[in-house]
């Protein structure tokens, strides 16, 4: 059977709702072929099947997962080919995410569909509430997201899915290890009726890997699910997290001293209705953040700087199914907010609308988007207005490859950071204007299985990905400095012109069997980028802060091993070079003993090679870093 799926397209704005789960689900962890074909994603609020998708997108099952050396969700994504997470110390504490070389502001992150957006500055946008014991499955979409989540969404998403039942249930962690590190997650499922919901909580600290950064991490997050007839639902989330830590070369070398303290809380309300042939989806949400920072963290009258922002969203979706396809349709209005001592009382007003339709024939399938607008209030008075159109196509020759491609417009607005922050060392830029791209990408996916088949236990299972892809972005929003003057604050500007272009590859082998001793999982990935642009300062040399340190090559590599019925052991290494920075390689390491069923006990190895490194700012990264702890689980 050949299966034809075209989309053209125009921007729309919309989000992404919480998936049900099923744990007979198990999305591979790292490529784009899905394990049955019933997988559903929910780009555009409402679901969608996975196999009809023309774009980059990726489902990282946390179950899979689970065998990973990772303490947080966030570290999940560090072994993503294209992904480049840069942190500033270890366990997700803080860190910046870059896809496909955008900076960290040209992403969108969201949970279960809401949105975390934070006008104040990208640095704050991976302070999550949620836990390894609750996320059930991480939704990456690659390339430009606009047509789908809007503004941010410039180079791409990520949505982190947790997971509600009907049985009660206990998923629990704890761990200890170098750095006097100590944490533990538990979340508890505590159905009530047809009431479907589960608490989560996180502790963890450390006492640092160097000078001035330690850290405490305190998470907790609600979640729930009502059925309201046969076709509604409720589902409410609410979340909050608070952490403080020694920032010593966060954001300059200069003092070593530096601290920070950051609590972001969100909540979220959401109800789907099926009538017929139409189905709504209607979301509200507010998320707060709090960030206090301290030159001098024992002295606070030096330098400190308070932000408060607040963010609320409204939306609607809607799709429509008729003889001459799917109709697609949604608002969304935002309203953005913040008091600083440093950047002052500002806010601004954010609509969209969006409206695509799916056309299916002789067993191809047609999609079309467009009709779309924003605009912003705010910035200076201006209102910016921009119709944003896009084309994907996708063709199944045969049941176990697709090939896809597309080309789509996006933007993103500046952040208040960028337009108004002062201090001796940066100077915001008020006159910045929204900075727009072209996306375009080419790609294949290939599966040794057919994809109903793919969830077979008799089965072993090669897959291969590769991607070409291509970004010009206008007036792209990067932080120079003049290089040969005495005072060089950086400061941000529209460059005129900046071309990324790249290749992203990853092949994997799976073994579904029973074996004692076998390789269960085996992957390599591989991400090459190259970027160009064309500015010319006043003085005619600058040096870029975000735009042009990214990723140029990147190799990721996976192995997992059981070695016996109830031990496994994972290796991952991830070799990085830079634009204007030097390459290094990393290995990591967890040894898993299950003794029985609901117990297990681990330990697991960070930078093994204790390789010398920085991912952002100043910051020393810590070197070899050992962690032993125990997961208990049961439900009824």
């Amino acid at each position: 059977m050949k299966h034809l799926t075209l989309t053209l397209g125009l921007f729309c704005s919309c989000s992404i709702l919480a998936q049900n789960g099923n744990p007979n689900l198990t999305p591979a962890p790292c490529d784009t072929i899905p394990l049955k074909k019933e997988v559903v994603v929910y780009g555009k609020g409402l679901p969608e099947n996975f196999t009809d998708r023309s774009s980059s997108i990726q489902i990282i099952s946390m179950v899979q997962n689970k065998d990973m050396p990772i303490r947080s969700v966030n570290e999940a994504l560090l072994f993503v080919p294209g992904l480049d997470l840069r942190q500033r110390g270890g366990q997700g504490i803080q860190g910046d995410l870059s896809i496909r070389g955008g900076t960290f502001e040209q992403n969108l992150i969201l949970i279960n569909g809401f949105k975390l957006v934070d006008p104040q500055t990208g640095h704050h946008a991976l302070n999550l509430p949620v836990l390894l014991t609750n996320v059930q499955s991480i939704e990456l979409y690659k390339g430009s997201a606009t047509r789908i989540f809007g503004q941010n969404a410039m180079t791409g998403a990520v949505n982190f899915v947790t997971q509600v039942t009907n049985k009660f249930g206990v998923n629990m962690q704890v761990f200890a290890g170098d750095f006097g590190g100590v944490g533990t997650q538990a979340t508890v499922s505590a159905p009530i009726g047809k009431l479907k919901q589960s608490f989560s909580m996180g502790y963890d600290k450390s006492n640092g890997h160097w000078y001035n950064s330690d850290h405490v991490n305190q998470q907790y997050f609600y979640d729930a699910a009502l059925p309201v007839g046969k076709k509604q639902e409720v589902r409410a989330i609410v979340g909050y997290t608070d952490r403080s830590f020694g920032a010593n070369g966060y954001y300059t070398s200069a003092f070593p001293d530096q601290w920070e303290s950051t609590q972001m809380g969100l909540a979220g309300l959401s109800h789907q209705i099926s009538l017929n042939k139409l189905k709504f989806l209607t979301k509200a949400s507010l998320r707060t953040h709090r960030d206090e920072f301290r030159l001098k963290r024992f002295d606070p009258a030096f330098y400190t700087n308070k932000h408060w922002s607040e963010v609320m969203t409204l939306e609607e979706t809607g799709q429509w199914n008729s003889r001459t396809g799917t109709t697609g349709f949604g608002v969304e209005f935002r309203q953005e907010g913040l008091k600083s001592s440093n950047l002052g009382e500002r806010d601004r007003t954010y609509f969209s609308g969006f409206i695509d339709h799916k056309l299916t024939f002789l067993n191809r399938k047609l999609v079309i988007v467009g009709n779309a607008h924003y605009f912003n209030l705010g910035m200076n008075g201006n209102v910016y207005q921009k119709v944003l159109p896009g084309f994907e196509v996708s063709f199944m020759p045969i049941k176990t490859l697709r090939i896809f491609g597309n080309i789509s417009q996006s933007y993103r607005a500046p952040s208040y950071t960028e337009l108004f922050y002062q201090d001796p060392s940066n100077v915001g830029n008020p006159d910045l204007q929204p900075e727009y791209a072209t996306n375009a990408e080419l790609g294949a996916s290939f599966s040794w299985a057919d994809l109903s088949e793919l969830n077979s236990t008799e089965k072993s299972r090669i897959t291969v990905d590769v991607t070409l892809y291509r970004r010009n972005t206008i007036n792209m929003i990067d932080w120079l400095r003049t290089t040969n003057a005495m005072l060089n604050p950086w400061k941000p500007v529209n460059l005129s012109s900046v071309i990324f272009t790249g290749i992203e590859s990853n092949v994997s082998y799976r073994w579904n069997g029973n074996g004692v001793i076998m390789i269960r999982e085996l992957s390599l990935g591989y991400n090459y980028l190259d970027a160009s642009h064309q500015f010319v300062d006043a003085l005619g040399q600058s040096e870029s802060r975000y735009a042009f340190s990214g990723l140029r090559n990147q190799l990721i590599g996976r192995l997992t091993l059981n070695l016996t019925h109830w031990v496994n052991i994972t290796v991952a290494y991830r070799g990085i070079d830079r634009v204007g920075g030097n390459a290094y390689s990393l290995m990591d390491a967890k040894i898993k003993v299950n003794p029985t069923r609901n117990l297990s006990m681990f330990l697991e190895g960070n930078n093994l090679f204790n390789t010398y490194y920085i991912e952002a700012g100043y910051v020393q990264m810590p070197g070899r870093w050992f962690k032993l702890g125990m997961s208990i689980s049961f439900s009824e």
